[in-house]
């Protein structure tokens, strides 16, 4: 088999079929299957998934197990020679999967790679990024906050977080593939023999950097995270972290981030130099 793609659906009805109906005409000349798992979902999700075989397979958890157990238990599954990890709101096109597909069997030393990712109206999203830091997280907690304010556009923290190095804003303009950092979890795609080199997500992540965590390991192998500029999908980014400080998926998060900086802290330490 081609192309395993690996969705999770959680309450995700109202994305479910522009996804799959993209994800769909998009796979047409590919020997490809749909794993897509339903965690622990209290809405309609799982039965409008049904309809989508027979390249679709659904995995029905019971309660919502996070994002690496639920994406672990499709990829433990998955029989394509090229995995393709997608977020469940995206709208996907050929263009864009020929390109990355194309990219994982390009070079040997590619480990993984991702498109550029925008929202409805085009606006370009933040997906390739430097690994989380601590002066990272402040930054971007800081804009979320002060651009709700009225008072403090003029004042907005995305020209600092621009200097501050964490993303590559400069090369995101530019049609060449580069390499990254780390790709977001949103879309994400590698050789299934990646997985071999470098196992699978980090269980002990319950939401948040399982992603980053992911790509350091394939930088770690020795391989590359590549971002290509030049095709793109649609991402209806919807950062639930940001809605609420104190929010039990803040917490998660900023849990898994501190697993994330004890356990890659001696790497982290020495790429800074």
């Amino acid at each position: 088999m081609e192309l395993s793609v690996i969705l999770i659906c959680h309450n995700s009805s109202n994305d479910i079929k522009p996804c799959l109906n993209s994800l769909m005409e998009a796979c047409t000349s590919y020997d490809y299957e749909i794993l897509a798992v339903d965690n622990g979902s209290t809405d309609n999700s799982a039965s409008l998934l049904q309809p989508y075989g027979p390249h679709l397979r659904l995995i029905r958890n019971s309660s919502n197990l996070g994002v690496a157990k639920a994406r672990n238990s499709a990829l433990k599954e998955a029989k394509g020679d090229i995995i393709w990890i997608l977020d469940i709101d995206t709208i996907v096109n050929k263009e864009a999967l020929d390109k990355m597909y194309q990219c994982c069997l390009s070079n040997a030393e590619i480990g993984l790679c991702g498109c550029k990712l925008t929202d409805a109206d085009g606006l370009v999203q933040d997906s390739c990024r430097k690994y989380p830091r601590l002066s990272y997280k402040c930054l971007n907690l800081l804009e979320s906050r002060t651009s709700r304010l009225h008072y403090l556009k003029g004042l907005h923290t995305g020209l600092i977080n621009h200097n501050a190095g964490q993303f590559y804003h400069q090369e995101m303009k530019g049609i060449f593939p580069f390499d990254v950092e780390y790709l977001i979890g949103a879309c994400q795609m590698f050789r299934h023999s990646v997985l071999g080199k470098v196992g699978y997500l980090d269980e002990s992540i319950f939401y948040g950097p399982e992603d980053a965590d992911f790509c350091l390991r394939i930088h770690k192998a020795g391989l590359e995270v590549i971002y290509i500029p030049d095709k793109s999908i649609v991402h209806h980014y919807n950062r639930s972290t940001n809605k609420s400080l104190f929010s039990r998926l803040s917490f998660w998060h900023a849990k898994g981030l501190i697993h994330f900086w004890w356990k890659n802290r001696k790497y982290l330490k020495d790429l800074q130099g």
